[in-house]
């Protein structure tokens, strides 16, 4: 089920496609061009895809973490859709950040420095389509990859 909000991520993602796209199409090198023009009518020089300063006038800090973010959301929801499950060393490192185990504990497990862990972690939230552990612990709960701490249990 796609995460709430998702068809406004992409509506976001789309505009600013959209936008790119007219741009593009008002460069004369490009706009003279027809649609979906093959090699011959590009002629032996490519066109300029997009001048810096026109891109410029699309990345304004807002913009762009506002894009980012659509883009992030659309991306978890399309991995999700993908059936993206961990891999079975993944799933140990999931349960063992379930159980809030130190990651100098986790890493030293796994022969590699703490940094180093914390790398891979990021890496493992971000191939499974979550920000941070704490969304990564409860997508591993929804999907059933690990069950619920039992009732009555607090975080120490």
């Amino acid at each position: 089920m796609p995460e709430d909000g998702v068809a406004a991520d992409w509506g976001i993602v789309a505009e600013f496609l959209r936008s790119t796209s007219e741009a593009l199409w008002e460069l004369p090198e490009v706009g003279g061009v027809a649609y979906r023009a093959g090699a011959d009518e590009l002629g032996s020089v490519p066109p300029a895809v997009l001048r810096y300063e026109l891109l410029a006038g699309f990345l304004h800090p807002v913009g762009v973490a506002r894009l980012r973010e659509a883009a992030e959301a659309v991306e978890r929801c399309c991995q999700r859709q993908l059936g993206v499950v961990p891999t079975a060393r993944e799933l140990e490192w999931i349960i063992s950040v379930a159980a809030q185990e130190p990651v100098v504990e986790l890493a030293r497990r796994n022969a590699t420095s703490t940094r180093g862990m914390y790398r891979q972690l990021e890496a493992m939230w971000g191939r499974l389509g979550v920000r941070n552990q704490v969304q990564g612990v409860a997508l591993a709960v929804q999907e059933g990859w690990i069950g619920p701490p039992p009732a009555g249990w607090r975080s120490p």
